[in-house]
């Protein structure tokens, strides 16, 4: 609701709070105008008196009474001249105080504020010249009277600043609420919407539709993994439960009964090993990056994987050569890096045949970056099958006599994407390459 608007709640403070500036402002400047025009009629009534003075030293007694009946009936002036006794000489000043010396306000029995100035004079007289307050405090109302109404005027402009921001604001938030709640309820795919001004809100909205993506790619990620143990693991598993039933039925015979625990354990080992790399792709999928990441002597770690396999592959009449350029690092986690390094090279002996060479290489790049090329002289893959291998389980048809899982490739698909490497597979001149180009950002300083 609008009336428990935050922003509306600011507007009103800050209309009430432009309010008592003006009504504060309005009396500082009355203040400061009034004393100014005060100013200005002291020295005039100053005047005045010195003009009275002049005549009573140039013409004595007689000259000062006429020149204050001149002064009040020509001129309309406030002038009084009595006695020592309050004894009116002549005057239009009535109940002007006795004794007056110096500038003084006072206030006359007709209700008027008078500003007057009194005089001393030879034989006890008193000369009293005043002017009325009334005009200087009207025109000190009428100079400073335009704050309140400014204040007034500012005060109902930020009320409705606060009104249509409040709307906009609940508008905006309103669906901004409707999207976090379609994503509570489950709908993984919805986002924030963004208005496109690239505000604060729009930000925010970026930031958070980031996460909701990262969550729905995690989300995805666990139900693939679920699903793929359900359906790949379930299979293995029921023709284990199969055989041991079998050979539980039969009578026991010594050599049977070793050969249905030989193959159980292959099959069991199969499991175990599908198990392990979907466990190793999801980590590698939902690892946040930086996390078990290190500075990795990656020349040294390329070449002690491709000496260890190396060795195996010339006991199979095979052969790796390896080209590693010395000295390069990167900030990577080392376990999984080694793991990417054996499956590409695995992968390579295990469908490249019999006789297959494999060519490991690892340079600097131009820019900074690191790249490790795995090149073998097999079969390869078509062109048209780049894309599917590196999804979870899939084997090409030739290759589905030969050990493995079919996870290969995709946990090497992960462990690229989580150090924001490229991954490339192409043509070799007979065989197939792999591509991983590991970016300047990624390289330990």
């Amino acid at each position: 609701m609008l009336r428990h608007s935050f922003a509306l709640r600011v507007a009103g403070l800050a209309a009430a709070l432009v309010v008592v500036v003006c009504a504060l402002g309005f009396g500082w400047g009355y203040m400061r105008v009034e004393g100014a025009l005060l100013t200005q009629l002291d020295a005039a009534i100053a005047s005045d008196a010195q003009d009275l003075l002049s005549d009573y030293q140039t013409e004595g007694p007689g000259g000062l009474v006429a020149g204050v009946v001149d002064a009040t009936r020509r001129h309309g002036a406030l002038v009084m001249l009595q006695t020592a006794q309050g004894t009116t000489i002549a005057g239009n000043i009535a109940g002007a105080p006795l004794g007056l010396r110096g500038f003084d306000t006072v206030h006359v029995p007709d209700g008027r504020d008078l500003r007057a100035l009194g005089a001393g004079l030879p034989n006890g007289l008193s000369l009293i010249v005043a002017a009325d307050m009334a005009p200087i405090r009207r025109s000190a109302a009428a100079l400073t009277s335009v704050l309140p109404l400014a204040g007034v005027v500012a005060a109902l402009a930020a009320l409705v600043l606060g009104f249509v921001v409040a709307r906009r604001l609940e508008l905006r938030l309103r669906a901004v609420s409707d999207a976090a709640s379609a994503v509570i309820a489950g709908d993984l795919t919805r986002r924030l919407p963004e208005s496109g001004t690239g505000d604060e809100f729009d930000r925010l909205s970026g930031t958070i539709n980031a996460v909701l993506a990262r969550v729905e790619s995690l989300v995805e990620g666990l139900q693939a993994t679920t699903t793929s143990i359900a359906h790949d693991l379930r299979s293995p598993l029921f023709r284990l439960r199969q055989a041991l039933e079998s050979a539980l039925a039969r009578p026991r015979e010594g050599e049977a009964d070793t050969q249905t625990l030989e193959a159980s354990l292959v099959e069991l080992d199969s499991v175990i090993s599908t198990f392990s790399a979907l466990l190793r792709i999801a980590r590698a999928e939902a690892g946040l990056r930086g996390a078990g990441f290190m500075a990795v002597d990656v020349s040294d770690l390329v070449g002690r994987v491709c000496e260890t396999y190396a060795a195996v592959a010339e006991e199979c009449g095979q052969s790796l050569v390896a080209e590693i350029a010395p000295g390069l690092t990167l900030r990577a986690d080392p376990d999984l890096l080694r793991q990417m390094l054996a499956n590409l090279i695995e992968n390579a002996l295990t469908h490249g045949g019999a006789a297959v060479a494999v060519r490991v290489a690892l340079r600097q790049m131009g820019e900074g970056g690191v790249v490790l090329i795995v090149t073998d002289n097999g079969p390869g893959i078509p062109t048209a099958e780049h894309g599917r291998v590196l999804q979870r389980f899939h084997r090409l048809d030739g290759s589905r006599n030969t050990p493995g899982t079919g996870l290969g490739l995709a946990l090497v698909a992960a462990v690229a994407k989580l150090h924001a490497a490229r991954l490339e597979l192409g043509d070799a001149s007979t065989g197939l390459r792999v591509t991983v180009t590991f970016l300047a950002t990624t390289t330990a300083g």
